[in-house]
């Protein structure tokens, strides 16, 4: 499998003739991105995630094109879901696009503040010619699989995470290779910092750490298989994605039932202000007025 990055969270993953484009978002180089993406997978609608002005020129450029991610990113593309070019996903679906195998999982954006409501982000487990990568969006959920990953890309830098925190999702699910994402808030000077903390050396985990520039391709090789046949096991290809799908959703819904009550989307995120965060303030006051004290 190929992995090209096109910078912050967007990654397009090609095998066999099929191209998959993560999450091509206002940070990242999605004018080449999106000139052939095949299918987009979305994690949730922010904006650097979800270029909405972009991905409608694609759109409309380009019939093939198809998208999938939850609701609210049809809300911001004004699009309905139906069953060919916009397919409207959530945790527990199991999908097959041409040559991929994909495991949508997660169900919420990891905690901002407890000001700022959580929104729906999804995560995606993608197979391909043995090799396994995971795409968590922004969250630290982990994977619907024991088994270990091929590729983990891991979010090294945001307003709702702390360095601490990333290096430890790293070290619990310790796969064979980490590619950072979410790194375009970064300084150079910064960049270098995270990079070092990230690396294999100071967290003692043992996978190989690989960031990419922008533009850059790693040819990702199924380690996992190289490992499960030396020790005499029968490799199954594509991992877990054969597991059934209705047993993988309902085993999401019994250790996280909040996933099935996610917080409706806002429609517009611009910064400054924040909709949610507009929200949060109209809700202080009300509250404030409602004691009896001046908001």
């Amino acid at each position: 499998m190929r992995i090209t990055s096109h910078g912050h969270s967007c990654v397009a993953l090609d095998h066999a003739g099929t191209t998959l484009t993560l999450d091509p978002g206002t940070f990242a180089d999605t004018a080449t991105a999106l000139d052939a993406p095949g299918t987009l997978l979305v994690t949730h609608a922010h904006p650097d995630h979800l270029d909405v002005e972009a991905v409608q020129a694609a759109l409309d450029r380009d019939p093939e094109v198809r998208v999938i991610g939850p609701q609210a990113v049809f809300d911001r593309l004004g699009r309905t879901p139906d069953d060919a070019r916009f397919v409207l996903v959530e945790p527990g679906d199991v999908l097959t696009v041409g040559s991929f195998s994909v495991l949508v999982g997660g169900g919420q954006h990891a905690l901002i503040h407890p000001d700022v409501p959580r929104v729906a982000n999804l995560t995606y487990l993608v197979a391909a010619g043995g090799v396994r990568v995971y795409h968590p969006g922004d969250s630290f959920s982990p994977p619907l699989t024991d088994d270990r990953l091929d590729v983990l890309f891991a979010p090294v830098s945001a307003p709702w995470m702390k360095v601490a925190e990333g290096i430890d999702f790293v070290r619990s699910l310790d796969p064979w290779t980490v590619v950072p994402i979410h790194e375009a808030i970064l300084s150079q000077a910064g960049l270098g910092l995270v990079h070092r903390l990230f690396g294999e050396a100071r967290t003692g985990g043992t996978y190989d750490f690989r960031p990419l520039g922008v533009g850059e391709r790693y040819d990702a090789t199924p380690q996992h298989l190289t490992e499960e046949t030396a020790m005499g096991e029968d490799p199954t290809p594509d991992g877990p994605l054969h597991r059934d799908p209705e047993a993988v959703a309902e085993a999401i819904l019994r250790e996280h039932p909040e996933f099935d009550q996610v917080p409706a989307i806002e429609i517009d995120e611009t910064v400054p202000p924040r909709p949610e965060e507009e929200a949060a303030d109209a809700a202080r006051e009300e509250g404030a007025t409602g004691a009896g004290v001046a908001p």
